[in-house]
């Protein structure tokens, strides 16, 4: 006992000493299609590496795993590395590990404003394992070796771009394939990726399209034979076949799939290409003078004569379709834009004009525009929903005028538990700061021989675990006090909106945006109002 009680004192004298930082560390991972090549930057040898950095230096904890797959170090728009900027941002982490600078960016300007701007500005640390350099431990050189990695760096990256860009156009102009999905109704050579092969599987509704097409059927009318047929759509049939579909598989096809495919002119053995270019890091559309067209290059699913007959046929009927069309007349503004969903297939329902008296419907258009049996017949007139909505936007107003009251009636309990909440935080703060103290002093403890290594496992393990319930307990009240200064904001914002209610009728979208999540609408006409503050809305219900 006597000598448990010798090493205390002497962990507290430890302890006693200047103060030391405590590191939650995010692990950053960036492996781009240029790098997959190269073993040394594998996803699995970036994380072996950081894993065995971590694993010697106890003041550092791992919090977790950022890794972004195929994406360029050009910009910094990945989703893991934005994800951890605001982690770092909420204090989920203080530290950055990752293999060397280059995974972490390869933008010598951005990358040199988070290394030396922004991570000081939040108090975060920086480790760049294979380069030695840890911005916890800046010395001079580092000051001018920085900007010249970061910029050697960029330079790489820019030379390794500029020649994948030479190979691929040179791939365009010999009319090899350079999509990452092959078309519907194609196939990537099982020897050769860029060569294109039919899948008859597809091939045969594809011809199946075109035939259709060629008889006068309009693009809608090929999606609804097409959906009635039961055919799959080009994503759902590339799933089943475990290929990559670049998207969630769809149930239905749909208008603009039909018309890509029916205007394609890869269906007659040439290759179209180059239809888009990317500057600055944005895809920009391509002037059609600038295509790259090579004929021949694979074998035709139909033949140039029917795919000419084709274009032929959608014009002429495009052409009639706008004749037909009564002149534009002017039109009221759509309030519910993006708010209103049928409620039997979920999808949005669109605005029309009935007649010339100005009336309004929300309708539901699956059934003719995807398929019979995508929905049933739903519908509403705009009229009857304002009139729903000005009811029950009138009553919200009440009850907020009655929150506002009881809230301004409570303000001092408010501010006492907002108080206490505060103090709370502080304090689990100066709780966290003093149990990393503690932690990091066990490992001096270790070495200088206060004690043994079994006796550091437990204790660490130990002091992992309560900072670990500290870190959640802190995330937690952080987070209900941003959601509470939320909620106050956007319900002091409605207030303010509902209030012109008394002097004026008339809704705004403003007012509708501020009120309501969705509105569903279901096939008796029901309609189901979502709203963002759904106890307010109980209440002003009950009070109707």
């Amino acid at each position: 006992m006597a000598r448990k009680s010798r090493k205390n004192a002497e962990v507290a004298a430890i302890v006693s000493t200047p103060e030391q930082v405590y590191y939650t560390a995010a692990a950053y991972v960036r492996l781009s299609s240029d790098d997959r090549r190269k073993k040394g930057d594998s996803i699995e040898t970036q994380k072996s590496i950081i894993e065995n950095f971590i694993a010697a230096c106890p003041d550092i904890k791992l919090h977790d795993f950022y890794i972004d797959n195929g994406t360029t170090g050009t910009n910094f728009d990945r989703p893991a590395f934005q994800k951890m900027l605001s982690d770092l941002e909420s204090g989920v982490i203080n530290c950055v590990i990752c293999k060397d600078l280059s995974r972490f960016g390869r933008n010598a300007i951005d990358a040199g404003f988070y290394i030396e701007k922004y991570f000081p500005s939040i108090n975060a640390r920086l480790v760049a394992v294979n380069d030695g350099f840890d911005s916890a431990h800046m010395g001079p050189s580092d000051s001018i070796l920085l900007p010249l990695k970061n910029t050697i760096n960029e330079a790489y990256a820019l030379d390794i771009s500029r020649k994948c860009r030479a190979v691929q156009q040179q791939y365009i102009r010999e009319g090899k394939f350079v999509g990452r999905l092959a078309p519907y109704g194609y196939a990537k050579a099982s020897d050769d990726c860029r060569r294109l092969v039919i899948d008859e599987d597809a091939a045969t509704v594809v011809r199946q399209m075109f035939g259709w097409a060629t008889r006068g059927a309009n693009v809608r009318e090929v999606v609804r034979r097409l959906n009635g047929s039961g055919v799959m759509p080009p994503s759902q049939y590339k799933a089943q076949k475990d290929q990559p579909t670049g998207s969630e598989p769809s149930r239905y096809w749909n208008y603009r799939t039909v018309l890509t495919i029916l205007t394609d002119r890869v269906y007659v053995g040439d290759m179209l290409q180059g239809k888009t270019k990317k500057v600055n890091h944005k895809q920009l559309n391509v002037s059609p003078d600038e295509w790259v067209i090579v004929p021949n290059t694979h074998e035709s699913i139909i033949s140039l004569e029917q795919f000419d007959a084709v274009q032929q046929v959608l014009a002429r009927l495009s052409a009639e379709d706008k004749a037909k069309r009564s002149p534009a007349k002017t039109s009221t503004p759509n309030l519910f834009k993006g708010k209103i969903s049928c409620a039997h297939c979920g999808s949005a329902m669109h605005r029309k004009r009935q007649n010339s008296d100005g009336t309004y419907w929300f309708r539901c258009e699956s059934q003719w525009k995807v398929a019979k049996d995508a929905c049933v017949v739903v519908s509403v007139k705009e009229d009857d929903l304002l009139r729903q909505i000005l009811i029950l936007a009138r009553k919200y107003y009440e009850v907020l005028c009655g929150k506002a009251v009881a809230l301004w009636q409570n303000r001092a309990a408010t501010s006492t538990k907002q108080a206490a909440a505060e103090m709370e935080l502080a304090s689990l703060r100066r709780e966290l700061a003093k149990t990393g103290m503690f932690l990091k002093s066990l490992y001096e403890c270790l070495v200088s021989g206060v004690i043994e290594k079994d006796e550091f496992k437990r204790m660490k393990s130990d002091y992992e675990a309560k900072i670990s319930a500290l870190e959640d307990r802190v995330s937690d009240l952080e987070q209900e006090r941003e959601e509470f200064q939320r909620q106050n904001d956007a319900r002091f914002d409605l207030f303010e909106r509902l209030r012109d209610l008394r002097v004026s009728p008339d809704l705004t979208a403003g007012i509708i945006d501020a009120l309501i999540e969705k509105i569903l609408v279901y096939p008796d006409k029901s309609v189901e109002i979502i709203f963002k503050f759904q106890d307010e809305f109980k209440e002003a219900a009950r009070v109707g």
